[in-house]
């Protein structure tokens, strides 16, 4: 930043909303949250008013307010800079561009630190980087998450070198949190960029946006000087969340609860008790085959109707587009937090290809993470056409992540179960076999090679005889397309049980059951396992084969 006075007052003593004509001075909304309640326009705020927003009323308590640090011998300050800063203070009441404390959100406590745009456009120097890092520090030793609130034009010009060194500095201390698996989660606002953007503030497990923020490494006008041929750059949170660089955009009057939520889901430490068995009905085993459906009825609910039913708490995080299968999410099932992995094909729109993308497989990966990194089981919903043939995907290495994906959950220290409510298609559905639980909805088919044109159709009843699934969930007497309410209390009861069962079986034992599954197995004529098998030790050697490649 500049030495000039950085502060905004959008918003301030409005009559009528700046991006659209409408009345705002009388609305309890724009009084509340300074926010438009007609088109959602975001003004920027300070960062007391973020606090009062976010913390449970009188709980916020401010730490290292005033710190110093010894200043290197090499940093010249100029007596411009240091009146400038005398300037800022007298204004804002701040004694730097970081504010840090504790509060409770929700009654969880937490530390807060926020950046404040008002002060030096809060930009990142060394006293910043110190509060900062002492804030991660204080969160570690008393085991509290944190919330990080970045309002930032960039770095401190006037600081030099030692001010982009905050950049490390900061990123290493937020390596503390993970060795206790505490949370972090940062809300980018307008502006979020520069040094404070790329540096801890991106290292959060959880990353939301407010509406219209901009943010990324670069200025906008950086990015419009070297992209002259482009007449729209938008770097908006928007568009972050759609290329997936963000995980949800939330407004503003929705952030108490949403942050709430997201900490509850990573923090509690609750377990379905053991021997739990809540009782299933029976499948009729003298169906007759002949009337197994092959086909998939184009009105079998989706996996996001089964979720709404499923789960308690359940907060959405990523992005899907049309193009994607994957939606993924924290939630509850009977106060347990799981995350949830499901693939949501919607049959009654004809536009939905069923079909997963490179971009569903990071995004798996992205939540295998957030699983092993604060003890959360996951919840896989199974239903698709197979991975998208496309020469990009290729290119872009589709198999190497599909591959390390059955790589990871081989050995994924965390219980695993899947639920096959549609269609599994070859590749597509093969890491998700690996779960420590497979259930299968009792009209669900499985496709071992969807690229022969005979295409072997194995219904529920094959795949429990050839040991590829635990157990066979039964439908109601209509069917799950007519039934979902009743087929999501039927899945509930399986979960339920599942994880009842694995919450109280040692990892160690788990594990081992996990790959014994499909390792030193006597195949003899159990074809679906075979080829199961063969298309997992072709995905793992491929990874193994890049290792190697890698290290030589």
């Amino acid at each position: 930043m500049n030495t000039q006075d950085n502060s905004i007052e959008l918003g301030e003593n409005l009559s009528n909303c700046l991006n659209c004509p409408e009345s705002i001075d009388k609305t309890d909304f724009y009084l509340k949250y300074d926010v438009c309640p007609f088109c959602n326009f975001h003004y920027s705020i300070d960062s007391k008013k973020r606090i009062q927003i976010i913390s449970d009323s009188g709980t916020f308590r401010e730490f290292n307010k005033n710190i110093s640090i010894k200043r290197p011998e090499n940093l010249k300050i100029d007596d411009t800079y240091r009146k400038n800063v005398k300037k800022t203070r007298e204004r804002t009441g701040l004694e730097e561009a970081a504010i840090s404390g504790t509060c409770n959100i929700g009654g969880i406590k937490t530390v807060v630190i926020i950046l404040d745009f008002g002060f030096l456009g809060g930009s990142m120097g060394l006293i910043v980087g110190e509060k900062i890092s002492k804030a991660f520090s204080f969160a570690y030793r008393n085991n509290l998450p944190v919330v990080s609130i970045i309002s930032s034009g960039g770095k401190r010009v006037q600081e030099g070198l030692y001010s982009l060194v905050q950049m490390i500095k900061t990123v290493i201390s937020t390596k503390d949190l993970r060795r206790r698996n505490l949370p972090h989660i940062t809300l980018f606002t307008n502006p979020s960029g520069g040094q404070v953007y790329s540096s801890f503030a991106s290292r959060a497990d959880i990353k939301l946006g407010e509406p219209g923020a901009i943010m990324g490494l670069f200025q906008l006008d950086e990015l419009m000087n070297v992209n002259e041929e482009v007449s729209n750059v938008d770097i908006s949170s928007e568009t972050f969340y759609e290329k997936g660089l963000i995980d949800k955009v939330v407004s503003r009057n929705n952030l108490k609860i949403e942050l709430f939520t997201i900490l509850e889901n990573l923090m509690i430490d609750y377990k379905i008790p053991k021997k739990v068995d809540l009782s299933v009905p029976i499948l009729n085993s003298n169906k007759d085959k002949k009337k197994v459906k092959k086909t998939i009825n184009k009105g079998t609910p989706s996996s996001s109707i089964y979720i709404s039913k499923l789960f308690d708490d359940y907060v959405e995080l990523g992005h899907k587009s049309k193009e994607d299968l994957i939606i993924t999410g924290l939630g509850k099932i009977a106060s347990q937090p799981v995350v949830i992995v499901a693939q949501d094909y919607k049959r009654s729109n004809s536009k939905e290809t069923g079909k997963i993308t490179i971009k569903d497989l990071s995004k798996i990966n992205k939540f295998m993470n957030i699983s092993e990194d604060f003890n959360i089981p996951i919840i896989f919903f199974v239903d698709n056409k197979g991975i998208d043939i496309s020469y990009e995907n290729e290119l872009l290495g589709v198999g190497n992540i599909l591959s390390k994906i059955i790589f990871d959950l081989s050995s994924h220290k965390q219980n695993l179960i899947s639920i096959i409510t549609g269609e599994a298609n070859s590749e597509a559905s093969i890491p998700f076999l690996l779960s420590d639980k497979v259930y299968m909805l009792e009209n669900a088919i499985f496709i071992p090679n969807n690229q022969d044109q005979k295409k072997e159709y194995l219904d529920a009843t094959d795949c429990l005889e050839n040991n590829a699934i635990d157990s066979i969930i039964p439908e109601p007497p209509l069917g799950a397309a007519k039934g979902p309410e009743d087929m999501a209390r039927l899945i509930k009861i399986s979960l339920i049980n599942g994880l009842s069962e694995l919450n109280h079986t040692s990892m160690k034992k788990t594990l081992s059951n996990r790959n014994k599954k499909f390792l030193n197995v006597d195949m003899g004529e159990n074809k679906l396992l075979l080829t199961v098998t063969n298309e997992m030790k072709i995905w793992k050697d491929v990874l193994e084969a890049s290792y190697r490649a890698f290290r030589n």
